[in-house]
């Protein structure tokens, strides 16, 4: 009866700990950010509700600007910078307002301030497209932080910057050092914190996905096998083009950027063919749309169709951008990834 008792006062105090009314800081953060979001709901409502292009044009130039609301939260920031809630604004203004000199200022903030605080975690992670700027920030909350989900944001958020300086990287010395500060975030991030999740997202499942990228989708590396089913429905695969070059483009019908690629693409399948090479294509459209861009696009290479750009192809090769091109030698080795078109071709051409 006593362990019924107890256990009833354990969920009346959830409860109400639940329906426990926001502070006023938290509250006056809330009606900043709502302010913000709501003039650019309106906005966006009245763009989408313009009857002529010149309307639609007048409205695309007066998005509303964070700035106004990003000065608001930063005097509201500094002036309550020892409450739990003001972490709230902080993070607002690193995410949201990056580019002012608020969110230029909220990012030294998590740094120092707010380096050992709970709730930062979120933030913490979007740090990963701030670049090697980040790193100092990043590794004051690896340090200082005691907070499981805001060390391995930081940990992830770390090695997520040198995986990416490591891939744009031209310098072999500098990419090595860049591959082994990330393998190290990831071999930390993957021992201790595994687990943990960000916005319903396991942290140590994206660190695989670059660890691999890193590992074996570089030059010189044998290209992971891409197979799957071609518009008529039979079953193929890049190892069936063993002993010819082949040019492979991820792409969609959805990506503007592709459109103006694929017309070259199918130039190049066809000065291939006396050349021992070959295009092939991954595409990322749903299978209805996949027919209809290859028609529309009057596409003449085979394509895989991986259903989404979240298919199986798509996914194994890690792919950020689109569209986005490898180069695969007769031996099934990459040798140029996500390079030009023009590049490619000159040297299947060279080749003996």
């Amino acid at each position: 009866m006593r362990s019924i008792l107890l256990l009833l006062l354990s969920i009346v105090s959830v409860l109400a700990q639940a329906q426990a009314p926001a502070s006023p800081l938290a509250t006056e953060i809330r009606a900043i950010i709502d302010e913000y979001e709501n003039s650019v709901r309106a906005n966006t409502q009245k763009l989408m509700a313009a009857p002529t292009e010149e309307e639609k044009n007048k409205f695309r130039a007066s998005i509303p600007s964070a700035g106004p609301y990003a000065t608001k939260m930063m005097k509201l920031v500094q002036a309550n910078l020892d409450q739990p809630d003001v972490v709230k604004g902080v993070c607002w203004l690193v995410t949201g307002a990056a580019n002012f000199p608020e969110g230029q200022e909220a990012l030294k903030m998590l740094g120092t301030t707010f380096a050992d605080r709970a709730g930062i975690a979120e933030a913490v992670k979007q740090l990963e497209y701030h670049g090697l700027p980040a790193e100092p920030v990043l590794k004051a909350v690896i340090e200082k932080n005691t907070h499981r989900d805001e060390k391995a944001a930081a940990l992830f958020a770390l090695g997520a910057v040198h995986f990416k300086n490591f891939d744009a990287s031209a310098d072999r010395v500098s990419a090595a050092a860049s591959k082994e500060k990330a393998v190290e975030c990831f071999q930390q991030l993957y021992a201790d914190y595994a687990d943990v999740t960000i916005q319903g997202f396991k942290l140590s499942d994206f660190a695989a996905k670059m660890f691999f990228e890193m590992t074996s989708l570089q030059v010189g590396c044998e290209a992971p096998e891409i197979e799957g089913k071609d518009a008529a429905g039979v079953n193929f695969k890049l190892s069936d083009y063993r002993g010819k070059y082949v040019i492979v483009i991820f792409w969609g019908g959805w990506c503007h950027a592709c459109h103006g690629m694929l017309p070259l693409m199918n130039q190049a399948a066809a000065q291939l063919k006396e050349k021992n090479g070959v295009v092939i294509g991954v595409n990322t459209d749903i299978e209805t749309e996949a027919k209809k861009a290859l028609a529309d696009y009057q596409i003449s290479f085979r394509n895989v169709l991986d259903n989404t750009s979240s298919g199986p192809n798509t996914t194994l090769y890690n792919l950020r951008n689109f569209p986005t091109l490898y180069l695969i030698d007769p031996k099934g080795v990459i040798a140029i990834k996500n390079g030009s078109l023009d590049a490619m071709v000159a040297q299947i051409t060279a080749a003996k």
